[in-house]
C-alpha cells in the first residue's frame, strides 16, 4: 500500500520519516487543499480497528479530501478552520478529543504541525487515556478531568510534591496517583503554596 505522495518528502524537513512510520499512534498529513498526502502504518491499523470499510475506507486513501472522512457539518468546519490556520500562520495547534470503540473509552491528544512553505499540515495523534467501556469508569474519568482542568485547558501539578491543583478550588492541591507516574499531555509543572513556602523559608 502506497503511504505518501512523491513530493511529501520535500515538505517534512525537520521530521524523520522513520520515526513517523514506526509510531504506534496514527499520523497523517494533508496538503494545503486538505487532501491526504501521507499515512503511517498505525493510521491504517486505526482505520481497520474502527471498522472503516467500503466507501468510508476509500475516503481515507491518498488524494482523498480529508473532510469527506469527517461526519457532521460543524465538525468539518471546526477542523477545516484550524488546519487552515496552521498552514496559514505556521503555528502548531493542539486539540484533545474522544475516540472510543465499543470496548474502550479512549481520549487522544492531537498536534497539527505546519509543513514546509505552507504546503500542508502533519497531524500526530497520541493516546492520553484508555479505559474499559463501562459507565463507572467513564464517569470517574470525566469527573477527574473536570475537577483539575483549569480555564486555560491546562492541568497544574507541583514539580516538587507532585500534587495537582483543583480548578474549582485553586487553593487545594490533591494527590492524583495516576498522574504521578504519567502526567496528562496538557499538564504544566508549577509549585504549590506549601512547597513555595518551604523554599522561601530555606
Amino acid at each position: 500500500m502506497k503511504r505518501y505522495n512523491e513530493d511529501f518528502l520535500d515538505k517534512i524537513k525537520g521530521f524523520n520519516l522513520e520515526v513517523l512510520k514506526n509510531s504506534k499512534y496514527p499520523i497523517y498529513a494533508l496538503s494545503k487543499e486538505l487532501k491526504f498526502i501521507y499515512f503511517n502504518p498505525a493510521w491504517s491499523h486505526f482505520a481497520k480497528d474502527n471498522q472503516f470499510e467500503g466507501t468510508a475506507l476509500k475516503n481515507l486513501s491518498l488524494g482523498s479530501p480529508y473532510l469527506k472522512s469527517i461526519k457532521g457539518v460543524w465538525l468539518k468546519l471546526f477542523f477545516q478552520k484550524n488546519y487552515k490556520k496552521v498552514i496559514r500562520t505556521g503555528e502548531t495547534w493542539h486539540h484533545e478529543y474522544q475516540c472510543s470503540s465499543d470496548e474502550l473509552y479512549r481520549f487522544y491528544h492531537q498536534i497539527a504541525y505546519p509543513l514546509l512553505n505552507k504546503s500542508g499540515v502533519l497531524i500526530v495523534n497520541t493516546e492520553v487515556f484508555k479505559l474499559p467501556m463501562d459507565q463507572m469508569n467513564i464517569k470517574t474519568f470525566e469527573v477527574i478531568i473536570e475537577r483539575y482542568t483549569q480555564p486555560n485547558n491546562r492541568i497544574n501539578q507541583c514539580s516538587n510534591c507532585r500534587h495537582t491543583q483543583r480548578a474549582d478550588e485553586p487553593d487545594l492541591w490533591d494527590w492524583v496517583p495516576n498522574w504521578v507516574e504519567k502526567l496528562p499531555i496538557n499538564s504544566d509543572l508549577s509549585i504549590c503554596p506549601t512547597c513555595k513556602h518551604l523554599y522561601e523559608d530555606s
